[in-house]
């Protein structure tokens, strides 16, 4: 028996829609296919849905979502986000732009510390599924979890995506601390500061603080800023090595979701009084063209205060 967000059941495999055939898209229909079910993609470019389904995800860069649901009509069915960034302008989390554009309040998202590159090898790891819905964090975590990917269950989706956005600006600080080759202690530091930074920015946009302890926080941080299969990572790494932005771009070839979502950082109203060095300085490197060590200098000056606070 098939159970979709409470309400609807069938007795057949779960047909799930993912628009976005990239790596992550290509890794999450993998395993949905080595579970049973039947899974389609859709490219990000149509303006119809070429035949019915039971659970939609989105697997498609953030600064893309909202015009492609502009011409997409509203499904009927509940939506998992696998994206992980903050729209630039509104600072909307994916779930947060399917219902401004589309209305829809069955959502959901599916994020942690996941290469999809690893996961199409075979390779263990796991992830958390999220929603405020109960019963469709449930049932995606049902869909997706088997013995090489273990998925774990959270209520907190503004901590889960908030994580994930998050790391992203992180993890290119973990690739400037490599690149300038200041070593493990200054990662280890750096990572730990990046964390308090990342729960502080995610309390105040009413994320639980465990869930930036978890996998979808400092789980996914620690991925990102210390592997140089993350993009982010590669992107802080060849900014130590003075390349432009855009030469370090066009190094790591494809899209890097962490400097748009620094862009929203910055401009988001709500973080406007709240302390936010790491994030600041990743931002003025990427758009106003400061010299990386200059903002290390100023990091390393800033006055004594507790660890706390």
């Amino acid at each position: 028996m098939i159970e979709i967000g409470g309400n609807e059941t069938a007795e057949r495999p779960v047909r799930v829609c993912l628009v976005g055939e990239g790596r992550w898209g290509t890794a999450a229909g993998a395993i949905l296919s080595e579970n049973g079910h039947q899974p389609f993609f859709v490219h990000h470019a149509e303006t119809a849905w070429p035949r019915s389904f039971d659970l939609l995800c989105l697997a498609i860069p953030v600064q893309h979502v909202r015009e492609t649901l502009q011409r997409l009509p509203p499904p009927s069915v509940p939506v998992v986000s696998l994206g992980k960034g903050l729209e630039v302008g509104t600072g909307f989390r994916v779930t947060e732009i399917v219902r401004d554009v589309w209305a829809n309040e069955a959502v959901a998202a599916l994020s942690g510390p996941n290469f999809a590159a690893e996961i199409l090898q075979g390779l263990p790891a796991a992830t958390v599924a999220a929603s405020q819905d109960e019963a469709l964090a449930t049932r995606v975590q049902q869909l997706f979890h088997n013995r090489r990917f273990r998925v774990y269950r959270s209520a907190d989706l503004v901590g889960v995506e908030i994580g994930g956005a998050l790391k992203n600006v992180y993890g290119i600080a973990g690739g400037l601390c490599a690149g300038l080759e200041l070593g493990e202690n200054a990662s280890a530091s750096l990572l730990t500061r990046c964390l308090a930074e990342m729960s502080r920015l995610g309390l105040c946009l009413g994320g639980r603080p465990e869930t930036f302890a978890g996998l979808s926080g400092l789980g996914d941080l620690i991925l990102t800023a210390r592997s140089r299969q993350s993009r982010n990572f590669l992107l802080g790494y060849h900014l130590a090595h003075n390349l432009s932005l855009n030469e370090a771009l066009a190094r790591v070839g494809s899209i890097v979701e962490g400097v748009p979502t620094t862009a929203s950082v910055r401009s988001n109203p709500l973080f406007r009084n709240l302390k936010k060095p790491l994030a600041d300085e990743i931002y003025r490197i990427l758009f106003e063209g400061k010299e990386i060590r200059r903002s290390l200098l100023d990091l390393l000056e800033r006055e004594a205060a507790p660890e706390l606070g």
